[in-house]
């Protein structure tokens, strides 16, 4: 089974770009250049064997908060509130994207003091956070005399983004999560395994860890009941044995809106499905089904002749034309037929539109030199879908 590219990750390295972090997946381009950088940064992440690997969950407001309050780059003002401020208690508040610091407002996460210490270092997970599509976590490090960050990775004062040396003591290195006692990460190789990414937090001592079901993936997989057990081993570089954490998860939200418009758009030989689509207060969930198993398709859709994955993005606006973030996702292509199943997680609406409009682009390269060029989006006016939200 080939591998499915890397859709939210490469976006990541666009923003890395353009602002400070996030993700999507430039065409016509996959050079070395893109994928050693994304390879080396993503290094610490879960593998799938049989399930492709397009997971990040990572926002520019949490790259922010390490690159700006972790780096020590504050202004005097900055400073002088952010020492009123217990930084353990405010992750999702202070480094979250906007749906976890609009969970953080309205009171939709769960505190906790849960902690297990190894080698001298204590791992707590002091804020939980569960809406019926993400489960997020903020996870805090006490370890006196270290100074890598636990994610791996921070933003400098020049907007870049530095990695830790190979094999840096306390930083992350693999996750494992059972629900109810059952393992969803690092199964067997023809087993079905949930995606696990994180980000950075507030300081050097803390992260982001999020993760969804894979529910809209095709396979047959159950959504995540709404209350449920989470049992988390986190490995650090160093430490011999992982921290093993138990943390309860309830979801937090009510009356979420679940539409299932089966909208198809078909253009250049593809076909695009819109499936599933879910509105939250904290996230906006997005199911979509790729055909590119056409023999017709424009080579530009593809990374070559072989494949049947299409290599689009695709940006989600409100009624306003206001585009929402992306933070992550997740893909497959098992299904006897060859379609790719995507699933991607964007910022919440900040209020509920009356419809929303998903477009899909390719990035595209104006130079024909890419290492002098950035690519742009093109969006595909044909494939465009807009779906009427019912209050």
């Amino acid at each position: 089974m080939e591998k499915l590219p890397n859709q939210t990750d490469s976006q990541d390295l666009m923003h890395i770009r353009h602002t400070i972090q996030s993700m999507e997946m430039p065409v016509d381009s996959f050079s070395d250049k893109i994928m050693n950088r994304l390879e080396e940064k993503n290094r610490r992440s879960s593998k799938t064997k049989r399930m492709k690997k397009t997971l990040v969950a990572v926002s520019t407001a949490a790259a922010l908060g390490a690159g700006i309050i972790g780096s020590g780059f504050v202004s005097p003002a900055m400073a002088e509130s952010l020492e009123n401020i217990p930084l353990v208690s405010n992750v999702f508040k202070l480094a979250g994207d906007l749906g976890l610091r609009t969970a953080h407002e309205k009171g939709l996460i769960t505190e906790g003091n849960q902690s297990d210490t190894q080698d001298g270092i204590t791992i707590s997970v002091p804020q939980v956070m569960y809406d019926g599509t993400r489960v997020s976590m903020a996870i805090h490090r006490k370890a006196p005399g270290l100074t890598s960050y636990l994610n791996g990775s921070h933003v400098n004062t020049d907007g870049e983004v530095i990695l830790e040396p190979e094999g840096a003591k306390g930083t992350i290195q693999r996750v494992d999560l059972f629900m109810n006692g059952k393992p969803l990460t690092h199964l067997t190789e023809f087993a079905h395994q949930i995606n696990v990414g994180w980000g950075p937090g507030v300081n050097k001592d803390s992260a982001v860890l999020s993760f969804s079901d894979l529910s809209n993936q095709g396979l047959g997989d159950p959504a995540f009941p709404e209350q449920f057990d989470l049992t988390m081993k986190l490995t650090l570089e160093g430490v011999n044995d992982p921290f093993t954490i138990n943390v309860p998860v309830k979801k937090s939200t009510n009356n979420n809106i679940v539409l299932s418009p089966g909208m198809t758009k078909e253009f250049d030989h593809i076909r695009v499905t819109l499936e599933k689509a879910e509105l939250t207060p904290i996230t906006t969930r997005v199911s979509i089904v790729e055909d590119g198993t056409s023999s017709e398709i424009p080579k530009k859709y593809k990374r070559d002749d072989k494949t049947t994955i299409l290599q689009l993005g695709y940006d989600v606006f409100d009624d306003h034309g206001t585009r929402l973030e992306l933070l992550g996702g997740q893909g497959n292509d098992e299904r006897p037929e060859r379609y790719t199943y995507n699933d991607f997680i964007y910022e919440p609406f900040k209020v509920t539109p009356k419809s929303f409009t998903i477009k899909p682009f390719l990035y595209v390269y104006k130079d024909k030199n890419e290492n002098h060029s950035e690519p742009v989006k093109e969006y595909i006016k044909e494939l465009e879908m807009t779906i009427p939200v019912a209050k």
